[in-house]
């Protein structure tokens, strides 16, 4: 039997084929392909806002960052300006080569000039364009860094872009450095552990909730995650629940994570395997910069058969939560939501929406179709209240009754509204509260 989490309902398993939601899951026996006709339950969509309760920054923090950031030594426009070493290790691929050079340089002679000469070409030119970009963001009027990449996508600014990748890149990889003190242990106790936005950590409530279920496995396997964050703190948080809480191996956790539906949208860092959580030196900038995509290049490089299988997740859902998300219509579009979102019309839709205007609510009921937003972001009514009066009761008395009806009645009135299918959530206990609805059937 399956338990709802949150109303204590029990649902029959079929004892044929093991489905616990009811339905047959059709698995492709020749390639074992689990995307093709398997009935999904549960679709997080995720963005930047999910990463925040970890240390990362949202499109529009990240902005500010790289306008911030240190360049280098003195103004940017200044003759002397020189950026720091760091910033030439984003190009290891090139840098590695000075080995040769090195060798070269004992051989002395022409050897030696030509080393000196080829060293200081990729150096001036990867400081000519550390300038320019250091430069343009600093006076760009963009939100966000998709948006700044955006106007830099052309042959001319190819260079821009690129070095614009490779340094969110390292500054990802820097966070998840830092976020992992979070899970750090000394003497068999966790340490640094700190949680940003009012303690919510809804990764580890999301996996405590799986892990009541006896088949935990197949729930995690089933549940589909379509994010667009280029970090990996989802998949490095599944990997520490299965190598502490389930004592799984590290090789077998990778495995395992690998067999989940977990889709970047729009690119990533690369596996854990490859690029280990906060590896800040790893000398793979170049390929790392060359996974990760704007939405722009993604709507203009996709596959139209990665789309179609977004939207058979989407079509076949029972539920679709959008956690952390900015709902930008070209990222909607690219997981195949168009305006009208008749795609996750037959699902139960949950959204957060922290941070955001009454305006921008609106927008978003609109684009996906949540036809009694406004009513249900409107005070509920009040219920009449009633008094019964008795002879000995005073003025003061009375009033002291009425006022504490009146509350209670206020009270009633706000616990209605969670009961809403399909709303807008406005403020950070949506995280909660949004985990509190994740059924596990």
């Amino acid at each position: 039997m399956a338990i709802n989490l949150k109303s204590g309902d029990k649902t029959a398993i079929n004892p044929e084929n093991g489905d616990k939601y009811g339905e047959k899951v059709a698995i492709n026996a020749e390639n074992g392909d689990k995307s093709g006709e398997k009935m999904m339950s549960d679709v997080f969509i995720i963005g930047a806002g999910c990463s925040v309760p970890y240390g990362f920054p949202t499109g529009a923090m990240l902005m500010q960052k790289l306008k911030d950031f240190n360049y280098g030594d003195n103004n940017v426009d200044s003759p002397s300006f020189r950026p720091p070493s760091y910033l030439f290790d984003l190009y290891y691929e090139l840098f590695g080569k000075y080995q040769e050079y090195a060798n070269l340089r004992k051989a002395g002679g022409q050897y030696s000039y030509v080393a000196d000469s080829i060293e200081a070409k990729i150096s001036n030119k990867i400081h000519e364009t550390i300038i320019l970009f250091a430069q343009s963001i600093r006076h760009s009027m963009m939100v966000s860094t998709d948006e700044f990449l955006k106007n830099r996508l052309n042959q001319e600014k190819a260079e821009e872009a690129d070095f614009g990748k490779r340094l969110i890149a390292r500054e990802i990889l820097v966070a998840e450095r830092e976020s992992e003190k979070q899970f750090a242990y000394e003497d068999g106790k966790r340490i640094s552990k700190k949680i940003w936005l009012g303690n919510i950590d809804w990764i580890q409530h999301l996996l405590s909730l799986i892990d009541q279920q006896d088949n935990w496995e197949e729930i995690l396997k089933q549940t589909v995650f379509l994010t667009f964050n280029y970090d990996r703190v989802l998949e490095y948080c599944i990997f520490l629940y299965l190598t502490s809480d389930k004592q799984y191996a590290d090789a077998d956790a990778h495995a395992f994570i690998k067999e989940m539906q977990i889709h970047h949208v729009n690119g990533f860092i690369g596996s854990l395997e490859e690029i280990p959580f906060g590896a800040v030196e790893n000398g793979k900038y170049q390929e790392i910069a060359k996974r990760m995509e704007t939405v722009w290049e993604k709507r203009q490089n996709r596959d139209e058969s990665e789309k179609e299988k977004y939207q058979r997740f989407l079509k076949n859902a029972q539920r679709v939560y959008f956690m952390g998300f900015s709902y930008i219509p070209d990222n909607l579009e690219s997981i195949g939501i168009p305006r009208g979102a008749e795609i996750i019309r037959k699902a139960k839709v949950y959204a957060t929406a922290m941070g955001l205007s009454s305006q921008n609510r609106l927008r978003i009921s609109t684009y996906l179709d949540l036809k009694d937003f406004e009513k249900r972001n409107e005070p509920e009514p009040m219920p009449e209240i009633e008094v019964q009066r008795t002879g000995l009761m005073s003025d003061a008395m009375y009033q002291r009754e009425y006022e504490k009806q009146e509350r209670i009645a206020n009270s009633l009135a706000k616990i209605s509204r969670i009961h809403f299918e399909n709303r807008i959530l406005k403020d950070a206990s949506a995280v909660d509260l949004i985990l509190d609805y994740y059924t596990l059937a």
